[in-house]
């Protein structure tokens, strides 16, 4: 075999057909290609009050203005005896109560994080199974994670059913910002921030299954047109 037809079987791709995928294997290819993910770290209340706290990473902003934010929430996993899927305590929650606060993961909670992905007993606190602190919120009725990155109040937008998930919008109502990350004002922009400077509130990312990885290396690439701020 010659230089160049080694050359050409080695730059050839797999070409797959979404259709010929069974929806585990669909969602495998799915979750480990669209990496890194920021992680929405949901906490909600259910209709009785008591706080539910889950990481989702099917996440990102939807909009600037009105503030939305969005996340994929997945079935529990099982069934109920009816045969209908079983839900997460965060949507059940967040259809009971239209609120919620999502936090940003800092690198120093990881292994806390973790803990609360944990299947607990819808009602169960995942504050309190993995040792959080719980702080207050101003216009919403969910604590927030003590100590997270950043924090951001939000009261449901709109809820798309896609399949078995759920894309759930929220929209931002108040943002609490950790001291460690914030900047204040900076060329006539109020509240600038700057989450990569101490490396314990860098937020977490999200690869595989049990993959997660860190902000460690930064590069800087200007844009010739700019703008570059």
């Amino acid at each position: 075999m010659n230089q160049q037809s080694t050359k050409a079987d080695d730059t050839q791709d797999i070409s797959i057909a979404a259709k010929d995928l069974r929806s585990d294997e669909l969602y495998f290819l799915l979750r480990d290609s669209i990496v890194p993910r920021p992680i929405a770290w949901v906490s909600t209340i259910d209709d009785q009050g008591r706080p539910n706290l889950a990481p989702y990473s099917f996440f990102n902003c939807c909009s600037p203005k009105p503030p939305i934010l969005g996340f994929s929430v997945g079935p529990r996993g099982g069934r109920a005896p009816d045969g209908s899927l079983l839900l997460k305590d965060t949507l059940v929650n967040i259809r009971q109560i239209p609120e919620c606060v999502v936090n940003l993961v800092p690198e120093g909670l990881t292994l806390p994080m973790v803990e609360t992905a944990s299947n607990l007993p819808p009602g169960e606190s995942e504050f309190e199974f993995a040792k959080l602190e719980q702080a207050p919120c101003l216009l919403v009725k969910p604590p927030r994670v003590l100590g997270a990155t950043l924090a951001f109040e939000c009261k449901l937008h709109s809820i798309v059913e896609l399949g078995a998930s759920a894309w759930v919008m929220v929209e931002v109502v108040h943002i609490h910002v950790h001291r460690g990350v914030y900047l204040g004002e900076q060329k006539g922009m109020k509240h600038r921030i700057d989450v990569t400077r101490p490396p314990e509130l860098r937020p977490l990312g999200r690869l595989g299954r049990a993959w997660y990885c860190r902000i460690s290396d930064i590069e800087t690439v200007l844009r010739r047109d700019g703008p570059n701020d």
